[in-house]
């Protein structure tokens, strides 16, 4: 394939129309000053009214742009402080303390998931100004209306995969911390952190509040520090804590290392014993709790893991006993978290799988089967004794579906030969199960917005490269070259959107961006089985800046035609993605939230 794609074009190829690129450049520079322009007022609109007395953030703003102003600045001045764990308040004297190893972990960078060895800026750039500012005195400096958002949305989004809480505690805690005679220490410093983490992820998991990135942040770092705070590592607040700042982590590299914290914490759980049995005895709301908090952190570590092909932290399900929980019960305030319990049998058949893998194929996708038609009857029960409309219905059952092809991407990579191709792989990946499974989820991904969690760039690329290798081995006169394009695209800008924060996604792009460009251009010049095909000038060069070429393939530099088209591409794919939301919105007014912004939609972990 690789002298496929170093091959120079037929020399009727060779020559480019007249004013052929400038007309391109032309039209490229236009769509993404709309763009541009697009995004700005979708800035200026979600950043008004969100502080009280702060200017609007826009999203070209640099990091550190906007500082809260404290309730009471001190008169002398802050000197500088060092970087060490007696900043944030955890005792020096014992370096192998829980307190010391989870802060060790919070203190790498979570930018490049798979290796943790830079040190987290949260704690260079912004310690010293924050060392003397109160997580609540921080908290109340946002206005009430966007911190009630942030708490619906974690109840919306993270809350509905990962039930952790109960919605109706959270609020009412929440509603006493904003209290304005309410001083920190009226509950236990482990339920305040609770507190702040579900307005932090709240926020990082809005779109809404994208321009004010660095509040959650300054928010995580003084909560932190909140006085007694490791002094009862046993309670249940306590773990809640811990697995919040494990789901924060996801999202933002400023947390602190996933694959650390994951670890950690984990280990915490499992010798307090939350895993057995007898866990789960006694008082009926702690047992729960208790269940629901290791079932939640067994999903965490269940689903890092798959997305990566990491070794899981918690190694073996025959040791654990706890009942996993089943749908959710939902209350007057909290209708989600019915798919749980589902999703956690679903992340105990991949460990099974990954533990067998001489099983084959056949088998386990059969397990996976009976999972998705299992989840339905499920759903229909729910639905049974809380009517639902035909949308919502269609959605959930569309959901399951996703899930359901998910695994079976990830079937064949627990095998220890994969990617071998041997003759069991290459069957495998030309079956119509395995090329519908890579091609819808990629185009799920084109239809997601914001937030995603890091582990969703693994899976778009896993799924990219699925995809391109199911039709690398197929029929060619049976695909269709803009599927290919637009299914292969949606996982890049996946993964590339995603970069920004985790930078060491931006690897897994540049290869499936290769990967791509391999396959466009051999289906270019060999197959023109599609109408972008028959433009000779649509793969007159690879992309210069991404990819390393032979410097004998023939093939010129300038002017790099495919990096243009790719350009244009995505600014119209955006541009109509932004249409069709506008449209939703016209027409289906029912379908947004209350406290959700025009043009954005929950999705997806």
């Amino acid at each position: 394939m690789t002298a496929e794609r170093d091959r120079p074009l037929r020399a009727s190829t060779r020559t480019l129309p007249r004013d052929y690129v400038e007309q391109l450049q032309g039209q490229v520079q236009d769509l993404e000053s709309q763009y541009q322009t697009l995004l700005q007022q979708e800035s200026s609109m979600a950043s008004a009214h969100l502080m009280v007395d702060h200017p609007a953030v826009s999203i070209e703003s640099a990091p550190g742009s906007w500082v809260p102003l404290y309730p009471n600045p001190p008169q002398a001045e802050v000197p500088h402080v060092s970087m060490s764990i007696s900043n944030l308040g955890v005792p020096t004297h014992d370096p192998l303390s829980f307190e010391s190893t989870l802060f060790e972990a919070i203190k790498l960078s979570g930018c490049d998931p798979l290796r943790a060895e830079s040190p987290n800026l949260l704690f260079s750039s912004l310690s010293a100004a924050l060392n003397h500012v109160n997580a609540l005195d921080l908290l109340k400096s946002m206005d009430l209306q966007s911190l009630n958002a942030a708490v619906n949305n974690y109840i919306h989004f993270i809350h509905a995969h990962y039930p952790l809480l109960v919605g109706e505690e959270v609020r009412t805690k929440f509603a006493i911390m904003m209290r304005p005679d309410y001083r920190p220490g009226q509950i236990a410093p482990a339920e305040e952190l609770v507190i702040y983490l579900v307005v932090i992820l709240g926020m990082t998991t809005a779109s809404q509040f994208r321009s004010v990135q660095l509040f959650p942040q300054m928010l995580y770092y003084s909560a932190l520090r909140t006085p007694g705070l490791f002094d009862n590592l046993s309670s249940i607040a306590m773990t809640q804590a811990l697995i919040l700042i494990a789901v924060y982590s996801l999202y933002d590299p400023a947390a602190g290392s996933s694959w650390h914290i994951l670890d950690v914490v984990s280990s915490h759980c499992l010798s307090m014993g939350w895993h057995l049995i007898s866990s789960s005895l006694g008082n009926g709301i702690e047992g729960t709790a208790r269940a629901w908090a290791f079932w939640t952190l067994y999903s965490l570590d269940r689903m890092a893991g798959a997305s990566m092909g990491r070794p899981f932290t918690i190694a073996n399900d025959d040791l654990i006993t706890v009942p996993v929980p089943g749908m959710r019960t939902p209350g007057p305030s909290d209708d989600t978290g019915y798919l749980s319990g589902p999703l956690i049998s679903y992340y105990r058949l991949l460990y099974r799988a990954r533990r067998n893998p001489e099983a084959g194929f056949e088998h386990w996708s059969a397990q996976f089967n009976e999972w998705c038609n299992t989840t339905k009857t499920g759903v229909n029960e729910y639905i049974s004794t809380v009517p639902r409309t035909d949308d919502w219905i269609n959605s959930m059952y569309k959901y399951i579906d996703l899930v359901y092809y998910q695994g079976l991407l990830l079937i064949p990579q627990f095998n220890t030969e994969f990617p071998v191709i041997t003759p069991e792989i290459q069957q495998l990946y030309t079956s119509d199960l395995i090329y519908r499974a890579s091609k819808m989820v990629g185009l799920s991904f084109g239809v997601h917005r914001y937030p995603l969690a890091w582990t969703a760039g693994y899976k778009a690329f896993a799924t990219g490269m699925s995809y391109l290798f199911c039709v690398a081995l197929r029929d060619r006169s049976a695909i269709n070259l803009p599927e290919v394009y637009h299914v292969c695209t949606a996982c890049i800008n996946l993964i590339e959107g995603l970069a920004a924060r985790f930078d060491g996604l931006m690897g897994y792009a540049r290869f499936l961006v290769r990967g791509v460009d391999m396959m466009l251009r051999l289906y270019n010049v060999e197959g023109r089985n599609s109408p972008i095909a028959h433009d000779p000038h649509f793969l007159y060069t690879p992309y210069s800046d991404a990819i390393p070429r032979s410097p004998n393939s023939g093939i010129p530099r300038p002017p790099d035609v495919a990096d243009l088209h790719v350009r244009r591409f995505r600014c119209l794919s955006r541009l109509y993605l932004r249409a069709m939301e506008d449209i939703r919105l016209k027409y289906f007014p029912d379908t947004k939230d209350i406290y959700e912004p025009v043009g954005q939609v929950a999705v997806g972990m």
